[in-house]
């Protein structure tokens, strides 16, 4: 599904899927602007962005005519109002991940201890936790940068413990399957892994997969022909079997060509299934471009935790997963478990009655590194709210008053410091755009 829409208040989105729900229709979107993908929203919120209408899923609008531009250059105001748009909500930008990282030696370290592992085909794990508001979102967003420049992609899923959760295995693959992003080259910046997978086809090249160890993937696409992949129709139906939306059945009814089955017919085979299917994303990711394979950045694990497992059938398929991933890496290159791979949690503990860290300690052993984000010291803060007030000037092209920005600055650390949650970046940096905001009113 992509319908597209706009939020009032955090600007346009895609629509693409429908949350199961009483009452009030609930949607998936994404936020192409903010980097944020399935964030859940009620429909009746949203409006066409042409129209400025209520959104009916029965007669979708139709998708906006946007101008060819060849100028891949943003004005500097406008991604500095995207950051200051997603600070609001308690995010941060892909593009403003390196200018607002402070006191980040310890996560960087562990970044490149991952990174570095998977360059030698070890699959790696990292954790990072804290408590709500010190970083751990932002955390991730460095993985996922620090990657990029090792030549990794990287695929986002928000964890929601009902409809993506580590209890449901194969809803982390159809999740992951419409998020993962190359690093950016001249000719495709904007491909994602299906038009990657396309582009084996048509070329003839779906062997690589084989080559890979990406036995699956080369069994869904070795026998599809260039014809098929250039209708638009049909490749839409192979997308939707490649994220698990539709079942090899239905494509061989659809389109009359043999797949492999993706989906697990049975529960007990569906988290092995989900770790194999993992492995050969990463593999395939190496075959089309991104040649230090693929990192995996899983958000809102202290939600998953305690909103799923609820039941024992969802706890012991996350305990399977668990197993499973960590056999891939107790196997190795040398086992035949190769992949380029490192998977990334966030998590606040105290989520759950059970400790999910221990857990995951447990079950992963000496793949997984935890780190425990620090409070940021005074000095740290204020050069934070020094990066924060540069992009609020530069996002309303304010100049003088400088020394009254510093001064706001300085009076939003007093009060942060005062608070029982002591130096909280996500708090401090609301605090001070709402100073700002009354400022320069």
């Amino acid at each position: 599904m992509e319908i597209f829409a706009r939020h009032p208040r955090k600007g346009d989105c895609i629509i693409r899927e429908v949350a199961p729900t009483y009452g009030r229709v609930k949607v998936l979107v994404d936020y192409p602007d903010l980097g944020l993908c399935r964030r859940p929203e009620y429909i009746d919120e949203l409006v066409d962005r042409q129209a400025g209408g209520r959104i009916s899923l029965e007669a979708p609008p139709q998708a906006p005519v946007v101008a060819i531009n060849n100028s891949k250059t943003t004005p500097s105001w406008q991604t500095a109002r995207q950051t200051l748009l997603a600070l609001r909500l308690g995010q941060s930008t892909f593009d403003s991940i390196k200018e607002l990282s402070v006191g980040m030696e310890e996560v960087d370290a562990a970044c490149q201890w991952a990174i570095n592992r998977a360059q030698t085909g070890q699959l790696s794990f990292l954790l990072f936790e804290s408590p709500y508001g010190m970083g751990k979102s932002h955390a991730l967003g460095h993985l996922k940068l620090t990657a990029r420049k090792a030549g990794m992609a990287s695929g986002s899923v928000v964890l929601d413990g009902v409809n993506i959760s580590l209890g449901l295995p194969m809803s982390l693959i159809g999740a992951l399957a419409h998020t993962i992003e190359f690093p950016e080259t001249e000719n495709n910046a904007t491909e994602g892994l299906s038009q990657r997978l396309a582009g084996l086809v048509m070329h003839g090249a779906v062997d690589k997969l084989r080559i890979a160890a990406a036995e699956l993937l080369h069994g869904s696409l070795v026998n599809l022909s260039a014809d098929q992949v250039q209708n638009p129709d049909t490749w839409e139906v192979i997308e939707d079997y490649l994220s698990l939306e539709m079942s090899a059945n239905q494509v061989r009814q659809r389109l009359g060509v043999r797949v492999q089955a993706l989906r697990a017919r049975f529960l007990e085979d569906r988290p092995a299934r989900c770790a194999d299917l993992l492995r050969e994303w990463a593999q395939a990711c190496t075959v089309t471009g991104a040649r230090g394979g693929l990192a995996v950045l899983l958000d809102e694990a202290d939600v998953d935790y305690a909103q799923g497992g609820r039941g024992p059938t969802e706890r012991d398929q996350r305990t399977a997963l668990l197993e499973a991933l960590r056999q891939h890496g107790n196997s190795g290159p040398k086992g035949g478990s190769y992949s380029r791979l490192v998977v990334a949690m966030a998590i606040t503990p105290g989520a759950s009655k059970l400790d999910p860290i221990e857990e995951l300690k447990l079950e992963l052993g000496s793949h997984l590194q935890v780190v425990r984000l620090r409070e940021l010291k005074a000095g740290e803060l204020f050069d934070l709210g020094n990066r924060v007030v540069k992009l609020y000037r530069q996002a309303y092209e304010i100049a003088g008053n400088e020394a009254k920005s510093e001064r706001v600055v300085s009076e939003c650390l007093q009060l942060t410091e005062r608070q029982t949650e002591g130096r909280n970046p996500r708090k401090f940096i609301r605090l001070l755009l709402e100073k700002l905001d009354v400022l320069y009113a």
